[in-house]
């Protein structure tokens, strides 16, 4: 609980707290969730970008472990307007591949739907894909 209190406390609006699975192979991607500051949270989880209650960040913090905060350096203005991006996307459905957890994080704090680890993830079935072609010809052009 200390720990948690300590995250909490050092956030500031807009951070991003990302973590990470307990166990499992989940471990294996990042998952994010937004401080909207005054203790309010956004997380896009559980089907949809939604608010997320204290009660509920906690019992998240049970199964992902939080590895880093990555801090948002907008000013005020900067702030607010990531507010309005939050909340224009309350309700958005989920989508591992074109609405995931890290898309969300990253329209609120930088105006872009974006995911590196989808698209790292695609850049590796590519190259695995390349591989396997070019030992399915034996090294023949």
């Amino acid at each position: 609980m200390t720990n948690y209190l300590q995250l909490i406390n050092s956030l500031r609006p807009i951070d991003v707290i990302v973590a990470k699975k307990r166990s499992g192979i989940g471990r294996i991607l990042d998952h994010y969730v937004v401080h909207l500051g005054n203790g309010f949270f956004v997380g896009n989880l559980k089907g949809s970008v939604k608010q997320i209650s204290h009660f509920e960040l906690l019992e998240l913090l049970k199964e992902y472990e939080p590895i880093r905060v990555r801090r948002f350096n907008g000013d005020q203005l900067q702030i607010q307007q990531a507010i309005i991006r939050a909340r224009q996307k309350l309700g958005h459905k989920y989508s591992f591949l074109g609405f995931n957890c890290e898309h969300f994080a990253n329209w609120v704090q930088y105006g872009k739907e974006s995911s590196s680890q989808v698209s790292n993830g695609f850049l590796i079935i590519a190259g695995l894909a390349t591989l396997k072609f070019i030992a399915s010809n034996n090294g023949e052009r």
